[in-house]
């Protein structure tokens, strides 16, 4: 599976809870160039580590960068209302734009303002939750935070269908 990150919680995470190493060996793995630059430091057993991402898994491969280009951002903002464009982060419309291009991938994202997003550029089916990754993967562990859960995902998704009515 060609695996999209859509933000820099994500990766923060997989990295805290010791995924990302195990996940980069069952998928590829891209991200988008803002959402790497944010990934600076996660905490793993009460210890902030530096995160080193760049060093540690741009250069040596293990996760793609994919950029998204201004027109392709600006297309994408163009799609939604003021107040839905302020919603969401300049690493989210980076990724989703290229998510866009890029329809081969599938993302997995615990940002609740994407994933209601989704459904607005008709990518529902291209979304991921935390949990059904690690469970397809066979890395499912008891503990994950809400944020991760398969009812987090599915909950922010209809919300984004009702927000697609109304937006329409």
């Amino acid at each position: 599976m060609k695996l999209w990150l859509l933000d820099a919680d994500i990766l923060i995470d997989f990295l805290s809870c010791d995924l990302l190493d195990k996940l980069v060996t069952t998928h590829e793995i891209y991200a988008a160039s803002s959402v790497i630059d944010e990934v600076k430091y996660f905490k793993r057993s009460g210890e902030k580590i530096d995160a080193r991402f760049r060093e540690r898994y741009i250069q040596t491969g293990l996760v793609r960068e994919i950029s998204a280009t201004a027109e392709e951002a600006s297309r994408l903002l163009n799609r939604f209302s003021e107040n839905l464009r302020f919603s969401i982060h300049a690493g989210e419309i980076e990724s989703l734009a290229v998510l866009i291009r890029q329809t081969e991938l599938i993302f997995c994202t615990c940002d609740a303002a994407a994933i209601r997003i989704l459904p607005l550029l008709d990518l529902t089916e291209r979304g991921i939750s935390a949990e059904t990754l690690l469970r397809q993967t066979g890395l499912y562990k008891p503990g994950l935070k809400e944020k991760h859960s398969e009812e987090y995902f599915k909950s922010n998704i209809a919300i984004g269908r009702e927000q697609k009515i109304y937006h329409l």
